[in-house]
């Protein structure tokens, strides 16, 4: 799963590394929960655009949010057939760009968590979303989800479901507004290269959603 991550990374360094026309402005931020804004890039007429949207997608017919799950993940494997998300996976798919992301594994005896950052080795994660529209009480809400996958073998010892991390030689592909087979889209949607990807211990503090700062992502070992 993906419920928490981290997106550092310099406004005029995601314009170059999605070949964006506009791109919001944003400070970095080290702990994004869900619930809260988040960047999406999408592809329009004039090319790939960045835009915030809310994290937690919900359905065009939705009327109120208090009683939505949160929806701030879809799984991979049934986003074809779930009503929810069936829609959204043919027409309206997107990128969430993030420096990293957190996992908690269990501990042995199943008290405790140990939070660990998962980054890429080089340039920031892609990670694949859905977006939608809805209109809640006479306003317009854009938001979207992050789809899942299984765990890479790099992940599999913390948790069994990662964030799909998307090339950058499947963008077009999946930022397409063309209804594309089914069979096409899913299989994109594959554990990212373990070899392209590295993690580490964290502070607990990231557990909570107040605490925010750079220190959050250092490692353990040099927090002295």
């Amino acid at each position: 799963m993906c419920g928490r991550f981290a997106l550092a990374y310099p406004r005029s360094q995601l314009i170059d590394w999605y070949h964006a026309v506009s791109m919001p402005e944003m400070e970095p931020r080290y702990n994004i929960a869900p619930t809260t804004d988040i960047l999406v890039i999408r592809d329009s007429d004039k090319g790939r655009q960045g835009s915030m949207m809310r994290w937690g997608l919900i359905p065009p017919w939705a009327k109120e949010t208090r009683k939505l799950p949160l929806l701030f993940n879809a799984r991979a494997e049934s986003l074809a057939s779930k009503p929810m998300f069936r829609q959204a996976f043919r027409s309206r798919r997107c990128l969430v760009p993030a420096s990293g992301f957190y996992e908690w594994k269990k501990s042995a005896e199943g008290a405790s968590k140990q939070p660990f950052y998962i980054s890429a080795k080089d340039g920031p994660l892609s990670f694949a979303g859905l977006w939608e529209s809805a209109t809640i009480d006479e306003t317009v809400i854009h938001s979207c989800t992050i789809i899942t996958t299984d765990s890479s073998s790099l992940m599999r010892p913390i948790h069994d479901r990662m964030p799909v991390i998307l090339p950058r030689e499947v963008w077009d592909t999946w930022l397409s507004s063309s209804q594309l087979p089914d069979e096409a889209l899913l299989s994109l949607l594959q554990p990212y290269s373990s070899e392209q990807m590295q993690l580490w211990q964290v502070s607990p503090a990231v557990g909570r959603v107040s605490h925010e700062g750079a220190q959050l992502i250092q490692p353990i070992d040099d927090q002295g």
